[in-house]
């Protein structure tokens, strides 16, 4: 079943008077008319991440149990608070089957970019798990995958080129490309230098502005990339 049909409801999701019912007492309507601009995508209450983490740690364990049994979930910030479970979850089998269980649902970055599992940080298998995301269907799950690369192996073993792999026809992953390589900067820049030739225009144009909006590259580093992403010509995003 396609993320559209069960988001209009053609699937059951999260059932009336759960758990889940608590957090229409966080919503903030000032904050909901802020965020709904942000992600026009999903359905949102208005819960900012503070009073979302506060109430994701006052959970029983029976009780994630329930509101992760129920998928889909009608709210960002349900998916929000999901996501959040797993980053608190401390046996990689664990949270690995419930980040594959969730990410058919997952469709948005405010979504996606919740993600850090702390079982995912020393495993082994983080990579493998990493690299099967990255062959998703889903873009915000392939969205996932590249933020686990990012924070787990940008220093060591940035994987450019199953990144560059990565099919960025879809506008989070174009996004998703230009943040991971604007990240790799930081540490690396010529690697990032050599491959900004491989990128569309749409993308090394959004590492242009995300390389010149950084507090933690020089200003040389920033000249060179600027430069280099200002000679791609438009052409068709990959």
């Amino acid at each position: 079943m396609k993320r559209k049909e069960i988001r209009e409801g053609l699937c059951p999701g999260q059932p009336a008077g759960s758990v889940a019912a608590g957090l229409q007492d966080l919503a903030d309507p000032v904050y909901q008319a802020f965020f709904a601009r942000l992600v026009p995508e999903g359905e949102v209450l208005g819960v900012k991440m503070p009073a979302l983490r506060t109430w994701v740690k006052g959970l029983s364990e029976e009780e994630r149990q329930s509101f992760m049994t129920h998928l889909p979930h009608r709210y960002v910030e349900e998916n929000q608070a999901h996501v959040l479970m797993i980053n608190e979850m401390r046996e990689f089998g664990a949270a690995a089957d419930a980040l594959r269980r969730f990410a058919p649902f997952a469709d948005n970055w405010a979504v996606t970019d919740a993600l850090n599992p702390r079982a995912f940080r020393c495993d082994p298998d983080t990579e493998s798990l990493a690299c099967e995301l990255l062959r998703d269907d889903n873009p915000y799950a392939v969205r996932m995958g590249m933020l686990i690369l990012m924070r787990r192996f940008l220093k060591t073993d940035p994987h450019l080129p199953q990144i560059l792999a990565v099919r960025r026809s879809h506008d989070t992953l174009a996004m998703m490309t230009a943040w991971f390589l604007a990240e790799l900067a930081i540490h690396d820049p010529e690697a990032v230098l050599d491959v900004i030739d491989t990128l569309d225009w749409a993308t090394a144009k959004r590492l242009g502005q995300k390389v010149r909006d950084s507090r933690r590259i020089g200003q040389n580093v920033k000249d060179r990339i600027s430069e280099a992403c200002r000679s791609r010509r438009p052409m068709p995003v990959r």
